[in-house]
């Protein structure tokens, strides 16, 4: 199907409309066969990504999302019968922005008498770890803004992001070793597995799932985990990324000081550094536990597995 221009269609706002998640629900409500106008909100509407989303019918609106601008946010929601709002950390490396933004978002959705708005959220690692990890402030903030919704009493519903497919090119990115073979390391054990989603692809699929599933619309705040398969990050390196790329790749696990020293080196603040490996022993010892697995046959499609999703990477750029 096509993005629809007929104004009895319902309207969508996604929040970050060139980006990964809000990219991704773009491209999954375009392909439903159900009718939806878009507005894609951008900082900058005339970057190639917005242009080709304006060309593929999609309204584009240049809106900064920050506290001092909840008036253009207030005009950019109008008319929304669904919003999808969703913030990021490690662009500002500050909670409390991130809370503020959050928070904003959720009152000018409500002043727009959404029918349903969807949180890009996450678990409040704090509480699940009854304490212990009080440290992965990303995941917190994510958590506040939901119950702030909730609090407010917007129409709700949390979908949450799994690990980041894409995270094995970006900051998980293999190390040459200068032997021609690459590490990729961290302070994770080799066996430890993590619930995936190659986001761009596939987030959306869960985004869509919570509008048209009357499971999940009803607004009364069910969370929905955006996954595809639990893998290791053994089997990434040493199989999948090694077998599909012709290269070998290896995963090392380092220790905690290790980790601080090198992130440290690489100009990251040290309370980013703490998200890191306070986010590293949640993903261990903690995610497992409370993880609620989004059935996926409900899903319009099947997202895909870590294996599809390496090979649709250009090896020969990463690994050069």
């Amino acid at each position: 199907m096509t993005i629809s221009q007929d104004s009895a269609a319902p309207l969508i706002v996604v929040v970050g409309s060139t980006g990964t998640q809000g990219g991704s629900v773009v491209d999954n409500l375009a392909a439903s066969d159900k009718p939806y106008r878009i507005r894609g909100l951008t900082r900058d509407s005339s970057k190639k990504q917005a242009t080709s989303l304006a060309e593929r019918g999609v309204e584009v609106v240049q809106c900064n999302l920050t506290v001092d601008n909840v008036e253009g946010i207030r005009k950019a929601f109008q008319g929304a019968t669904y919003i999808f709002i969703v913030t990021n950390f490690w662009e500002h490396l500050d909670g409390a922005r991130e809370r503020a933004e959050g928070k904003a978002m959720v009152d000018c959705a409500k002043e727009a008498g959404v029918k349903l708005l969807l949180i890009s959220g996450l678990v409040n690692v704090t509480e699940a770890s009854n304490g212990e990890l009080t440290k992965v402030f990303h995941f917190d903030a994510k958590h506040d803004i939901v119950q702030y919704a909730k609090s407010v009493g917007v129409p709700y519903v949390d979908v949450q992001a799994s690990a980041y497919m894409s995270n094995i090119v970006t900051f998980m990115r293999p190390a040459p070793l200068g032997d021609g073979a690459y590490v990729v390391r961290g302070t994770w054990t080799p066996g430890t597995k993590l619930p995936y989603i190659d986001t761009l692809h596939d987030y959306g699929l869960f985004a869509r799932l919570a509008i048209e599933s009357d499971e999940f619309n009803t607004g009364d705040g069910k969370a929905l985990s955006a996954w595809s398969e639990w893998v290791s990050f053994e089997d990434i390196c040493n199989s999948i990324v090694s077998e599909i790329s012709g290269k070998r790749v290896t995963y090392q696990q380092i220790t905690e000081e290790q980790a601080r020293a090198g992130m440290g080196q690489g100009g990251m603040p040290p309370h980013a550094v703490d998200d890191y490996i306070d986010m590293s022993k949640f993903h261990e010892f903690v995610w497992p536990r409370v993880f609620v697995e989004t059935d996926l046959s409900k899903l319009a499609r099947r997202p895909r597995t870590f294996e599809e999703y390496a090979k649709t990477v250009d090896w020969t750029s990463v690994l050069p």
